[in-house]
């Protein structure tokens, strides 16, 4: 599947509205705007406002042209989904918009809590990927690319029905940690996400699969 440039251009205008925003709010912003997080949503690092209102939405549009020059060159996009291409390649402008309205909101004030809304949007995210993750067939820019998922189109497909469900479930613990922002159940979910299907994977291998 190939992105059109009129899709790329509309991403990255929506990954710069940020910036727009930002400059109208300029004179009501401090000048160290908050950017870092704990687990438990208070605030322990700052950015200076001109890097965050300006550096990173420019930062975060040159990554979607990263992402759309993979995409559009890999060898095996035929065999890329439709709809996990429009999610992946959706997903920085919403995250920049989203993240950066929650900066601006506690710079100016605003009782936001940051853990909760952070955890609960990658956990909806991680859900819907998780349902397409199986339907993913073999490619170099999207899925879980390792040399043994790579190297065997059946191992591939094992590995992402697996990874499927296990994705789906980290998914959701991401937002029962909306209530809680406890490290534990991230790592939990990062280790069933990653962790669990890259074992599987090697274990397929050793198993002539």
């Amino acid at each position: 599947m190939k992105l059109s440039k009129t899709t790329l251009a509309l991403a990255v205008i929506i990954t710069l509205i940020p910036c727009l925003i930002g400059v109208f709010l300029w004179g009501r912003l401090p000048e160290r705007i908050p950017t870092h997080f704990n687990f438990s949503g208070e605030i322990n690092g700052y950015s200076s406002k001109g890097s965050f209102v300006i550096g990173m939405p420019v930062l975060m549009a040159a990554v979607e042209f990263l992402m759309y020059f993979f995409i559009a060159n890999d060898p095996k996009r035929k065999n890329m989904s439709r709809k996990l291409i429009a999610i992946t390649f959706w997903i920085i402008p919403v995250l920049t918009v989203f993240m950066m309205m929650l900066c601006y909101g506690i710079a100016l004030g605003m009782g936001i809590d940051i853990g909760m809304a952070v955890n609960l949007f990658l956990g909806i995210f991680l859900v819907i990927i998780g349902n397409y993750l199986p339907k993913t067939r073999q490619n170099y820019s999207m899925g879980i690319k390792l040399p043994w998922t790579l190297s065997s189109e059946e191992n591939w497909n094992r590995t992402h029905r697996m990874a499927g469900w296990l994705w789906v479930a980290g998914g959701v613990l991401f937002v029962v940690n909306a209530f809680f922002k406890s490290p534990v159940l991230m790592i939990l979910a990062l280790i069933l996400m990653s962790g669990v299907p890259a074992g599987y994977s090697f274990w397929l291998y050793r198993h002539g699969i």
